[in-house]
């Protein structure tokens, strides 16, 4: 019967989720602000790979022809480019439709003050992003050169490099980014949730004066920092679906013109198992660190003497 009563007396004293609990709202808030921040840096990170990966696919590679190159061995090379995997897409453009594109540009009609046309028949191939780098395209180069009637093929590597120097300077600014913000998470829901427990030590030792475990005093407090993280993370998950429409819009008119491709067929897997991850990682950090950050705040004050709890 003693039994019954204890463990009927730890119940009560146990610490409950309430609604009008006023301390729900500052960890909760701590969390979010936290999550939200390291979901940024990501989406930050992920934004800006799409944005160099299109610039890269929008650097060329022009392969020129001899001229007179008969338009049926052009089409058979665009055929045959079409199954490389390197390739993103192919533009031919005809001799006279280079002429026209150079009178267009430049208001000068080549052929009159030439009395013939010098501009050879071309395609305009667009590489994959993985495969836009300086070794990869010199690598390609080479093979281009092999195919019949090229005469020229120009890349512009330059550019290139410049783009994947970016790239990862780029990358390596988010990285340090991140790993400063999980450093600042730490330390700011931790004095978040030391000060909710803080406002329970006094609780806290009550059930250990009736003879509560460790264990039965932790546990509460543990499913409370799990709800925090819960709800930190949902309210995060909802400033950044906002962040990412409002980014994403910005980036393509101010950058692409309305015609950046986020989603496609051949990277429509990879990017939303891309988003699933991190967002599933994104909750498991906000779990992970506001239970350690219980946990230890918690045994600090199980630890603690009667003296340091004024």
């Amino acid at each position: 019967m003693n039994g019954n009563i204890q463990v009927s007396n730890f119940n009560t004293l146990a610490p409950k989720i309430s609604k009008k609990d006023a301390s729900f709202l500052p960890p909760v808030l701590s969390i979010a602000i936290i999550l939200y921040l390291l979901g940024l840096s990501g989406l930050i990170y992920f934004t800006g790979q799409k944005v160099v990966d299109s610039l890269k696919e929008k650097v060329n590679v022009n392969i020129y022809f001899a001229q007179n190159t008969d338009e049926k061995e052009i089409y058979k090379i665009i055929d045959t480019l079409k199954t490389k995997k390197y390739c993103k897409q192919t533009t031919y453009l005809s001799s006279e439709e280079a002429v026209y594109a150079y009178k267009k540009e430049l208001e000068q009609d080549i052929v009159e003050i030439l009395g013939y046309n010098p501009l050879p028949a071309s395609i305009e191939l667009s590489v994959k992003a993985e495969y836009a780098d300086s070794r990869s395209l010199r690598k390609i180069e080479r093979e281009l050169y092999k195919l019949k009637n090229v005469s020229e093929v120009i890349i512009q590597t330059g550019l290139i490099d410049e783009i994947n120097n970016n790239k990862k300077l780029i990358s390596g600014t988010l990285a340090i980014l991140g790993l400063l913000f999980v450093i600042i998470a730490f330390f700011l829901i931790n004095s978040t949730l030391r000060l909710n427990i803080y406002s329970k030590r006094f609780l806290i030792r009550s059930m250990q004066l009736v003879g509560a475990t460790e264990g039965f005093i932790i546990k509460p407090f543990l499913k409370k920092a799990f709800v925090y993280a819960i709800s930190g993370f949902a309210i995060a998950s909802i400033f950044l679906s906002i962040t990412v429409y409002f980014i994403a819009k910005q980036a393509d008119e101010l950058i692409f013109s309305g015609n950046l491709e986020w989603l496609d067929d051949a990277t429509l897997k990879s990017d939303l198992t891309f988003a699933s991850l991190y967002l599933l990682l994104l909750l498991l950090a906000g779990i992970i660190i506001s239970s350690v950050c219980t946990y230890w705040s918690t045994k600090r004050y199980l630890h603690s003497n009667i003296e340091d709890l004024y």
